[in-house]
């Protein structure tokens, strides 16, 4: 009996160090094996995130130009206007004399006085010529005098019939020259622009002479950032875009506004909050081009919020330059993030612009779920899409869905 007790003692230990290693050992390959799915399944996430990241960046058709990490501060974007012995650089398009003619004629029939007729510019190039060989020079365009001549009369006849958004010429600025730069020990991004006069009617001129060259595969359609500055002529145009962000009922929410086609002529689409083109009244008191004028401008007279209002803001940032190839137009994304109700506070306010630009306006909680579901199911612009993607990536949210 002694002698079976200690063997019955082993025995046992063996058993229970043999069951305990084979215990340990399938829990193991349980562990490999729920890894391994769990791989498979992160790497199909990602595969998916990147196929829909694709699609939907073929589709928006917006490159970056320099991105804020994490923003662009006001004092490190520097602006100026360039010129030449005094004379400032400018680019005019002018409207074909028999159309301002009829323009001028139904003002003048509406009892407009001399200070409320249309103003228009004559043809002027960069080197102050007119018959814009610098510009074929520069673009290696070299039909682009007799696209010129085509598009300044197709654009004209949209102008007296007041389609496509073409209701007024007001002066704004074009981008001559951009450069990226780095400032102190924490390399904190910069930005150096140069800017040339030019109006609204030559903006339209180009844009319409660019979709003719995109649809015909022309290498501006396919430009980057390398090479992009080679068709500044092109660049007629610099726009602020602005996401608005507000307080809900049941925590923040984003403001997205529907664009009404009385200012593109196409069919309503969402766009991020606001929009605005930089224009020849955006200066501080010193004269010098001002963005964040740009900025509040466009708050102002298409949201109604004004200096007062202005006060409430939390944060206002500029994040990304990007250069939008459907139009060939250079933006810089921004947020403005209020502490205000949009349905109670914001929506009824008067703003200038507001009936002209915007059909209506939506709030959606800031959260991935309820954006993703909402851009699923509606159409937007399609920098308006990049802006919105750019902002939400500062506030830890992907947009994962393709829009349709």
């Amino acid at each position: 009996m002694f002698n079976t007790l200690p063997d019955k003692i082993l025995n046992n230990a063996s058993s229970e160090l043999f069951f305990l290693l084979v215990g340990s050992l399938i829990l193991f390959i349980i562990q490999l094996i729920y890894k391994h799915f769990k791989n498979i399944k992160y790497r199909h996430t990602i595969k998916s995130e990147i196929k829909f990241y694709k699609k939907r960046k073929a589709a928006i058709n917006v490159i970056d130009l320099a991105n804020g990490d994490p923003e662009f501060e006001k004092k490190n974007i520097f602006t100026r206007e360039i010129s030449t012995f005094g004379v400032k650089r400018c680019l005019y398009i002018g409207i074909p004399d028999s159309i301002k003619s009829i323009v001028t004629s139904k003002e003048i029939n509406y009892g407009y006085s001399k200070s409320q007729l249309t103003k228009f510019n004559t043809d002027t190039s960069f080197d102050q010529g007119h018959d814009f060989k610098d510009l074929v020079d520069m673009t290696e365009i070299q039909h682009l005098p007799d696209l010129i001549a085509k598009h300044k009369h197709i654009v004209g006849t949209k102008f007296l019939e007041t389609k496509d958004g073409l209701i007024f010429n007001g002066n704004k600025y074009g981008i001559f020259n951009m450069n990226f730069t780095r400032f102190g020990e924490n390399e904190n991004p910069g930005a150096e622009i140069d800017f040339f006069h030019t109006d609204y009617f030559t903006h339209r001129v180009f844009r319409s002479i660019y979709h003719e060259l995109k649809s015909t595969s022309h290498p501006i359609a396919s430009a980057e950032i390398s090479n992009f500055l080679k068709y500044k002529p092109f660049l007629t145009s610099f726009g602020v875009n602005t996401l608005l962000i507000c307080d809900g009922e049941k925590g923040k929410e984003i403001v997205l506004c529907k664009r009404s086609n009385r200012v593109h002529g196409n069919a309503s689409k969402f766009h991020i909050t606001m929009n605005e083109g930089l224009s020849q009244t955006d200066k501080d008191p010193f004269g010098k081009i001002d963005i964040e004028r740009c900025f509040k401008r466009g708050l102002a007279e298409e949201l109604g919020i004004n200096d007062k209002l202005y006060q409430y803001g939390i944060t206002a940032t500029f994040y990304d330059f990007f250069l939008e190839k459907n139009n060939f137009e250079i933006g810089l994304s921004s947020v403005f993030e209020l502490d205000l109700n949009f349905k109670k506070d914001i929506e009824p306010l008067i703003a200038r612009d507001k009936c002209l630009e915007a059909d209506s306006f939506v709030t959606i909680p800031l959260n991935s779920k309820e954006i993703n579901k909402f851009i699923a199911k509606h159409e937007f612009i399609p920098h308006g899409l990049y802006v919105l993607e750019r902002v939400l990536l500062r506030k830890n949210i992907l947009l994962s869905t393709p829009q349709k």
